[in-house]
């Protein structure tokens, strides 16, 4: 049993990473866009 439960709570330790690590990722193109649409938009 243990060793079941030492698994479950990896793999979603892990899934919470990768999902934190990507939102972060797109945050940031998101925001990169943003800018870069927003220059050509001003200038």
């Amino acid at each position: 049993m243990p060793v079941e439960k030492r698994v479950k709570v990896d793999s979603s330790d892990v899934c919470s990473y990768y999902l934190h690590g990507s939102t972060v990722i797109f945050g940031k193109l998101i925001k990169s866009r943003i800018g870069s649409s927003l220059k050509t938009i001003c200038y």
